[in-house]
């Protein structure tokens, strides 16, 4: 399985508005080799801190705190969420075809989409098939497979990005989304 839309929809006019308080200065730009230098922005929601048992455990920031239906979003996952980030990719930019080694649901760590902005002239290709995500949706791509992204638009792609470990919740969601598709 490439590709599975999950069976959560979100209120998109509220995350916009909460992410309307930053600006873009608030944004990092990623070094990515399969992407254009100052293309692809992210803010980061969360950070880690070491557990009782010497292992990363990854807890809201004060950004996230700054934003409630985000970080209700964050919460509603029951299980562990390693990265929790918004990502913005540039009218007219793409990210190359690359892997993401071992983001599979296979695999045990899966990294899951929930468009905020996004059209139909940008294209995200999972082994060369179109996603036809759409806004307030969550989407889990195998993104362990060539993978690319296209923003053929004028507008910028947005997309909170959520990568999370699979456990027996995430395995009950998939099998709910399995059955509904």
């Amino acid at each position: 399985m490439n590709a599975l839309k999950l069976p959560f929809e979100f209120d998109i006019d509220v995350i916009k508005k909460e992410l309307s308080q930053f600006s873009k200065t608030d944004y990092q730009d990623i070094y990515n080799s399969s992407v254009a230098l100052e293309t692809l922005w992210l803010i980061h929601f969360i950070e880690p801190i070491i557990g009782k048992d010497g292992l990363p455990v990854f807890l809201p920031n004060d950004t996230l705190k700054k934003c409630p239906y985000l970080l209700s979003i964050f919460e509603m996952f029951q299980c562990q969420v390693e990265t929790f980030r918004i990502h913005t990719l540039d009218a007219g930019a793409s990210i190359q075809k690359h892997r993401d080694t071992g983001y599979s649901f296979e695999q045990g760590k899966i990294r899951l989409h929930i468009p905020v902005q996004t059209n139909n002239e940008v294209e995200m290709l999972v082994d060369d098939t179109k996603i036809p995500m759409k806004v307030g949706e969550c989407w889990y791509c195998n993104f362990n497979v060539e993978h690319e992204v296209k923003n053929n638009s004028n507008q910028a792609r947005v997309h909170i990005i959520i990568d999370c470990l699979v456990n027996e919740w995430l395995k009950h969601v998939f099998n709910q989304a399995n059955s509904k598709n």
